[in-house]
């Protein structure tokens, strides 16, 4: 049995990522159908969840739509070689930034915390034109804290040092 014959057989990382995303979209949509989140859509005023389980509800048909694409892949493909080449390392470099930019939101705000982590996530992916990645990343939590905070008048984070 050669190569080509054994990575035939295998099922395309589209799959796995599909289902992971599943789950934890699963979970977070579970997680809103708590007695705490309970509403009356007809009646009574709107949730804060409403919105947040449009969004799962989307994520998790997304999600199906990735597992049935990977289910449909197999063969040699690149996306074989891409996933394989993170490894552990970028795996948990991806991880460390997430939790590293969702400290920074929370301590300083949207406003520092949000372009801070731009610029990191930007950097820690390979992005080096500085030119534009550093304004791009001021001016959208501007757009955003504006747009959430002003017109839709949505609470945004300020932050703990703030407060």
């Amino acid at each position: 049995m050669n190569e080509d014959q054994k990575i035939d057989k295998r099922i395309h990382p589209d799959f796995f990522c599909g289902l992971v995303l599943l789950i934890i979209g699963g979970g977070l949509l579970l997680h809103t159908g708590s007695d705490r989140y309970d509403f009356d859509l007809l009646f009574g005023d709107v949730s804060t969840v409403f919105f947040p389980r449009i969004i799962l509800i989307l994520w998790i048909l997304l999600s199906a739509i990735l597992i049935a694409n990977g289910l449909r892949r197999r063969g040699p493909q690149q996306g074989h070689q891409g996933v394989m080449a993170v490894g552990l390392t970028g795996l948990f470099s991806v991880l460390a930034m997430i939790i590293a930019s969702a400290l920074a939101v929370w301590l300083t705000g949207l406003l520092l915390g949000g372009a801070a982590s731009m610029i990191a996530v930007g950097a820690a992916f390979g992005y080096r034109r500085w030119a534009i990645l550093i304004p791009v990343s001021v001016v959208l939590p501007v757009i955003v804290n504006f747009a959430l905070g002003h017109v839709a008048k949505i609470s945004v984070p300020s932050g703990v040092l703030w407060n």
